[in-house]
């Protein structure tokens, strides 16, 4: 019989447990996840897809934490927190050109920073 280990709650973990639960709203309720980003993607056809395939980014990014450990994991983190600066960038971007309103950008900017943040912590106690 296989005994499965313990998963510690750690700033790992709890950074994998953000993303999967922001991969887990999108890709089940893309539209309502997109509402709570600041977005109204109700009118628009393809917004539903796009919000699946960066759910399912997030998933990806979640994995790397609870699938590795040692240099691994901090290579993992390490391209999840690229993954959150260019999330910055592309939020600032939206907002300076007036396709995505100020209340979406910071929340779009809030989430990258708390997973940056998270990434960091668990960098730091690697």
């Amino acid at each position: 019989m296989t005994r499965v280990r313990p998963v510690p709650m750690n700033a790992a973990t709890t950074l994998a447990l953000t993303r999967s639960a922001i991969g887990a709203s999108a890709w089940l309720m893309p539209i309502t996840a997109g509402r709570l980003f600041g977005i109204d993607a109700s009118g628009d056809v393809s917004a539903a897809l796009y919000l699946r395939l960066g759910g399912t980014r997030d998933f990806a990014l979640a994995a790397g934490p609870l699938l590795t450990d040692g240099p691994a994991r901090a290579r993992m983190v390490k391209v999840a927190a690229a993954c959150d600066v260019a999330d910055i960038a592309a939020a600032i971007v939206a907002h300076r050109t007036g396709k995505a309103t100020t209340l979406s950008a910071t929340l779009f900017v809030g989430a990258s920073l708390g997973c940056l943040a998270l990434g960091a912590r668990s960098l730091a106690k690697a």
